[in-house]
């Protein structure tokens, strides 16, 4: 009887997402997982192994695909760029490159080490050609985005005004959140901020939260989205 690995439930969750890999693309994030398990005890990327990494990582990071392609169609600035500010191990920048091959991702991480690691790990991916790294704080860079995206960084409020400037006319931030009461608090203060004009937009921000299935995952997800109103 064959024994199911990490990566047959890697696949039952992409099919349950409806995503429709080919088995390129799965052959690129089985490769990636495969990096991320071997790294992770010398880099410290990420706190799970195992199933844990597929299921709170790799399927979190992939579950946004269908909201993200919607963000990237409707546009203004009509480019089909991702910014992942704080990408850390690639998470969720590599998994959505993965996803999405039609679309170039930047990933942005100040640690020398993870930054290393990113380049290692689109080299293994085959994704180096697509998918630039950018070793520098997130203060030091100049480029604009349609779309600007992160997961497991800093609350809103400590970097809406930083991650505003990334943003082209009629962009999007989509920060992966948990639950909707905590990213209530987030968006409270980032109003606050407005009147004193530290939140990166003179009038404001409209936001709409959406909530996410994770396949095995018994906790709630929630993408919180954000433009200038």
């Amino acid at each position: 009887m064959k024994m199911e690995t990490d990566y047959d439930l890697c696949r039952s969750g992409i099919a349950e997402l409806g995503l429709g890999f080919t088995e390129n693309q799965h052959g690129q994030l089985e490769k990636y997982l495969s990096e991320l398990t071997l790294w992770n005890p010398v880099y410290r990327l990420v706190n799970a192994e195992g199933r844990d990494i597929v299921i709170r990582h790799l399927l979190d990071s992939l579950a946004a695909v269908p909201i993200l392609r919607s963000l990237l169609d409707e546009s203004p600035a009509g480019s089909r760029e991702v910014c992942d500010v704080g990408s850390g191990p690639g998470l969720p920048g590599i998994p959505l490159a993965i996803a999405m091959p039609d679309v170039r991702f930047t990933l942005i991480e100040r640690m020398g080490r993870r930054a290393d690691f990113l380049a290692n790990a689109l080299a293994a991916c085959s994704l180096d050609g697509r998918v630039n790294v950018v070793q520098r704080d997130i203060n030091e860079i100049r480029g604009k985005f349609p779309v600007v995206t992160f997961r497991a960084f800093h609350p809103l409020p400590d970097i809406i005004e930083p991650v505003s400037r990334l943003l082209d006319d009629g962009g999007t931030i989509c920060a992966y959140k948990s639950r909707e009461e905590n990213v209530a608090l987030e968006l409270e203060r980032i109003t606050e901020m407005t009147k004193t004009g530290k939140s990166g937009s003179e009038s404001g921000w409209k936001s709409k939260l959406i909530s996410i299935h994770i396949p095995y995952l018994d906790a709630i997800r929630t993408l919180c989205l954000l433009s200038r109103a």
